[in-house]
């Protein structure tokens, strides 16, 4: 049996479209690794919104405990197995014969002899986190052997087994394509929250240049609607919260396909069949980034955004956005669907409303109360709260020029003022008797290496830094350096140098942080003189922060058979360890989320003799080193049960 994957794409205003999308899926090919034959259960699926990235795989539960079996899913070969601190944990590539490779992570245990193999290599290179790849065909699996036990290692947030299956170009395909008959779902998806926001300059929702969230309600039909109309007229665009459930788990699921109709039309579709290894980062330009920083909600953008590379989806100039140019009542249909042909539907109505309506006459003049400014993408959005004016104006510097602009529209108690930043750039604005400065820099092009320096400070772009247009703006206040905000995401690292206002008296010890709610993620960097350079992946605020306090180890057990304890490090974090025994390396596994190490020994029938040496070393160069004697294990009788006199 083949399934077939066919969507297709209509747009209102154009030809149709027809986009097909094909990949074969033998069923039987593979057996399910885990519990084969039985009723198995998912706590993750393919696409699922992940921190920074598209789930790739199906986490298949393991009744919340380890050392369960896991087997071949067909004939073939180790292509590559490796212990990671985090991510994958402990995992294996098996290639088989159709060119597919199927992953299997977090496990707890190799078989044998592959187990004996990565052993001796880590102490070969001396190194506990390790990437082998083995000659092909060195260590082969018949389908339906054992092939590791379940665990908990790496990235994992419990016991399960991540399972995937990739394509020979390593694109990741959905496995459940696969027939799997252990996996039964007949639970349709649900609809959480559906945000309506202006795309463009001239788009609003409500009156307002803002995104509107709205709460979908299920109806005795299964179908969902929106409590009332949406108000709304330019370029608009929908963000939706929505996950699968499938049935018996209380797990959120991604979505399989997004299809989306306005007047009987279909605008959008997305399919989350396949995607490349290599794109997982877009996933960030694919949802909303800033809301997703704020508040940890995942709103999956059901248009295609400025700077896609993802081939989740093709459409037209429109891209799935909406332009309503009327004053006509459309009705929109969004239909989520599973890999199980499961769905649901959310119907509602977008009422056109009239473009540039009349700002309110205020008979006297009051100053405003603030002006914030906040960039959007192409957007300079100024607000000036409680001002008041017979003729509201804002009056804009560009390069020495003033500029003066009326309100765009009023928004509560506040005066909004809307500028395109493709054609100008304010160095700062005044409203009444407030003058405010933007902070913009400059504005970075995507697919070009670039710099831009300031006195003491600059960042450099690579030319796959950026998924779109950046409008960059900067502010350095004492050790702090801000730039842009973080609800911006980046493609890639862009590097910063950094001369703070005073010098660190450690600099040995000093590096840079990224400040997040309260909290400080340590990021690194390397000094040059008084300025230090350091990468990174996200926007936002760095500060500079000494950390002179050494990790701490505490040893449970340092016998002859074994050696055991935690590590941890509440600032920079842990960088790395290790254990020497008489000057001998010794393999000590880590499991990072506990802190919780342990030995491994290269002969289990050797016992450890003489001094053991444990030194653990933070990310800002901090160590701590303990020194002991290896001791005979101690060895607890068990207490003999007395029975009870009746």
């Amino acid at each position: 049996m083949v399934r077939i994957s066919l969507f297709v794409l209509l747009f209102a205003g154009a030809a149709d479209v027809t986009v097909a999308q094909k990949q074969s899926y033998t069923q039987g090919y593979y057996q399910f690794p885990i519990r084969p034959g039985l009723a198995n259960s998912l706590a993750g699926g393919l696409g699922d919104l992940r921190s920074n990235h598209f789930h790739a795989g199906l986490d298949i539960r393991t009744e919340q405990r380890e050392g369960l079996p896991v087997y071949a899913a067909a004939e073939g070969y180790v292509y590559k197995v490796a212990v990671q601190r985090s991510g994958y944990g402990n995992v294996i590539f098996l290639r088989h014969p159709n060119g597919q490779t199927t992953v299997y992570g977090h496990l707890l245990k190799f078989s044998e002899p592959l187990a004996t193999y990565v052993r001796e290599e880590q102490y070969k290179k001396q190194t506990f986190e390790i990437d082998l790849f083995p000659e092909a065909g060195k260590y082969m699996f018949r389908k339906g052997e054992v092939i590791a036990l379940s665990g908990n290692t790496g990235g994992s947030a419990g016991p399960h087994l991540h399972f995937e299956v990739r394509d020979s170009k390593d694109n990741y395909l959905n496995p459940l394509y696969f027939g799997f008959k252990e996996i039964r779902d007949v639970t349709p998806p649900k609809f959480v929250n559906l945000a309506v926001r202006p795309l463009d300059i001239n788009g609003r929702v409500n009156g307002q240049f803002d995104r509107k969230v709205y709460a979908p309600v299920k109806q005795k039909d299964g179908s969902y609607r929106l409590p009332y109309p949406v108000s709304a007229t330019g370029i608009i665009g929908f963000d939706l919260v929505a996950h699968d459930q499938m049935t018996g788990t209380g797990f959120r699921y991604g979505l399989q396909c997004i299809e989306i109709r306005m007047d009987g039309r279909e605008v959008f579709s997305y399919n989350m069949e396949i995607f490349p290894n290599t794109s997982t980062r877009d996933y960030n330009n694919l949802i909303d980034y800033e809301t997703e920083q704020k508040t940890g909600q995942r709103f999956l953008k059901c248009y295609v955004p400025d700077g896609n590379n993802f081939n989740l989806y093709k459409t037209d100039a429109y891209k799935g956005k909406l332009n309503i140019t009327d004053t006509l009542s459309h009705e929109v249909r969004i239909r989520i669907s599973d890999s199980f042909e499961n769905f649901s539907e959310l119907i509602f109505t977008i009422k056109g409303e009239a473009q540039n309506p009349p700002l309110p006459v205020f008979p006297a003049e009051v100053n405003p109360e603030w002006v914030q400014t906040e960039v959007q993408e192409n957007t300079l959005i100024v607000k000036a709260k409680y001002y008041r004016s017979l003729e509201p104006s804002a009056t804009y510097y560009v390069q020495g020029k003033e500029q003066n602009k009326a309100p765009d529209f009023y928004a509560g108690e506040s005066a909004v003022f809307l500028t395109d930043l493709r054609e100008h750039r304010p160095d700062s604005v005044k409203i009444g008797t407030s003058t405010v400065k933007t902070f913009l820099r400059s504005q970075v092009l995507p697919g070009i290496a670039s710099s831009f320096k300031e006195a003491k400070w600059s960042v450099d772009f690579k030319n796959t830094s950026l998924f779109d247009t950046l409008f960059l703006t900067g502010q350095q206040n004492f050790n702090a350096l801000t730039i842009n905000n973080r609800g911006t995401a980046l493609n890639d690292y862009i590097s910063v140098t950094f001369t703070p206002e005073k010098a660190p008296e450690m600099k040995e010890r000093t590096q840079v942080y990224r400040y997040l709610n309260g909290d400080y993620r340590f990021l690194g960097g390397k000094w040059d003189g008084d300025m230090i350079r350091f990468d990174t992946r996200e926007l936002g605020t760095f500060v500079i922060q000494a950390d002179t306090v050494p990790p701490r180890a505490r040893l449970v057990e340092h016998s002859k058979k074994r050696i055991r304890g935690y590590i941890w490090d509440p600032m920079s974090g842990i960088n790395h360890f290790k254990a020497l025994v008489n000057g001998e390396w010794v393999l000590l596994n880590y499991d990072f989320k506990k802190g919780y190490i342990w030995s491994e020994k290269l002969d289990e029938n050797q016992p450890f003799e003489g001094e053991l040496v444990l030194e653990v070393t933070d990310r800002a160069g901090n160590s701590t080193i303990l020194r002991t004697e290896l001791v005979d294990p101690v060895v607890i009788p068990k207490k003999k049960i007395r029975k009870r006199k009746r």
